[in-house]
């Protein structure tokens, strides 16, 4: 919820790049490239550029004065080795002071006729990265065409440095959710995917009430496993049947293509449709494509397993390679035990890219199909974030943003879509 004193910033929506410039590490919540930053104790020293690999932490900054030979020194922590001791005998710009391992260090500015007569003095400054948040121009949330669909959405970001020495470590990507305190379920509950569920949680008095994911983070070795919630009543979570899922398939062909309903050749009542299609090798014209088929609409409870053919208007137009998994946004369907801890989720999955040797990145055809080669996770806490570094002078790296949206989604007010990041 906005409040008084908040800062906001206009992104233009669409193939649009923003001149909006970000820096590094802050010293004391401050930028040095843009705000004077000087400690209290060692007069004179003015800080103007922290390198992001000293990190997070304390900075001490440490002076010396004796028999009139002033010296400037600086290491991370307040105990341990200090960096190389350099002497300062006139005024200095653009000063250099490196860390013991000489990679970390800092650049500061010298006045030398305010530097302090006292013997020795120290000013110890907490380093911190810098955090921003980006709320995506995404469109309405609701479906009521039977169908379903993903969308997805790129951002890239550009160090926009010039020296080779300006890089950036490393940056961290997590989405916004809905709040909630974490609970667990009362109760086992299996995978429905034939009809809606009820789960029934400890307490789930802070959540929303309509139309949000929830994600149990006990299982799938942290990934976790995610349900889509209509309503909330109480403790009671009234939850979508799990209808989405993937297969992997070889041997293709025949091209499949988004839209299509495959059959296993077991049964045709054994039917799903396919929301995206992943190639990882071979051709179609070759008859030996191979790759992962997302599907959407797979009602009944069976699997796609490898003794059967996928068909389409009965022809086989591939194999299943492995058995087919049930499950929304890449999480594998599990059973939710009361051992389990369960949380409201992002409506927003990530996935990371870098441009080809063209200097561009995928561009799909519509924003309903995935770019080649680009994996998702629902990242939506900075523990649980992606990463990526490090980012060199003048290179890019691009943010895609996914949205699942299910069939018969309603509109709702409280979507969280904001995209986090950290850096240093």
């Amino acid at each position: 919820m906005p409040v008084s004193g908040d800062k906001f910033i206009l992104f233009a929506g669409g193939k649009q790049a923003s001149t909006k410039e970000v820096l590094c590490m802050l010293a004391g919540g401050k930028q040095p490239e843009i705000e004077i930053v000087t400690g209290t104790n060692v007069t004179g020293v003015t800080l103007k550029k922290i390198s992001p690999l000293l990190g997070v932490g304390t900075l001490q900054l440490y002076y010396t004065n004796s028999s009139n030979i002033k010296t400037l020194k600086i290491r991370m922590g307040t105990s341990g080795d200090y960096g190389p001791e350099v002497q300062i005998t006139h005024d200095v710009q653009n000063l250099v002071l490196f860390t013991p391992d000489l990679l970390g260090y800092i650049v500061v500015d010298v006045v030398f006729a305010s530097l302090s007569t006292s013997s020795s003095r120290s000013d110890n400054l907490t380093l911190t990265m810098p955090k921003g948040n980006m709320l995506p121009n995404l469109e309405g949330y609701e479906t009521n065409d039977g169908v379903g669909r993903t969308r997805y959405h790129l951002f890239p970001l550009k160090n926009k440095a010039t020296d080779p020495e300006d890089v950036v470590s490393g940056m961290m990507f997590w989405t916004g959710r809905p709040p909630g305190t974490n609970t667990t379920p009362t109760s086992s509950y299996s995978v429905s995917p034939t009809a809606s569920q009820t789960i029934n949680v400890t307490n789930a008095s802070d959540w929303p009430t309509r139309g949000f994911w929830v994600k149990n983070i006990s299982v799938n070795n942290g990934q976790g496993d995610l349900r889509y919630v209509d309503y909330r009543s109480g403790n009671s979570l009234y939850t979508k049947p799990v209808q989405w899922g993937w297969v992997d398939f070889k041997d293709g062909l025949k091209e499949i293509k988004p839209g299509m309903t495959i059959v296993s050749s077991a049964s045709t009542n054994y039917t799903a449709v396919v929301d995206q299609v992943r190639l990882t090798g071979g051709s179609w014209t070759n008859g030996d494509a191979t790759g992962r088929l997302i599907l959407k609409k797979w009602l009944t409870n069976f699997s796609f397993s490898t003794s059967y053919g996928i068909m389409v208007g009965g022809e086989r137009y591939a194999t299943p390679s492995a058995t087919s998994v049930r499950g929304f946004r890449d999480c594998q369907a599990q059973q939710w035990t009361t051992a389990h801890v369960v949380v409201p989720a992002s409506d927003i999955d990530l996935g990371l890219e870098l441009p080809g040797e063209n200097g561009f990145f995928s561009d799909p055809v519509t924003e309903n199909i995935q770019p080649a080669g680009v994996d998702f996770g629902c990242y939506d806490d900075a523990v649980r974030s992606a990463f990526i570094g490090p980012i060199m002078a003048g290179e890019s790296v691009g943010i895609w943003l996914r949205q699942t949206i299910l069939d018969g989604t309603q509109a709702r007010q409280d979507i969280d879509g904001s995209l986090c990041t950290q850096w240093y």
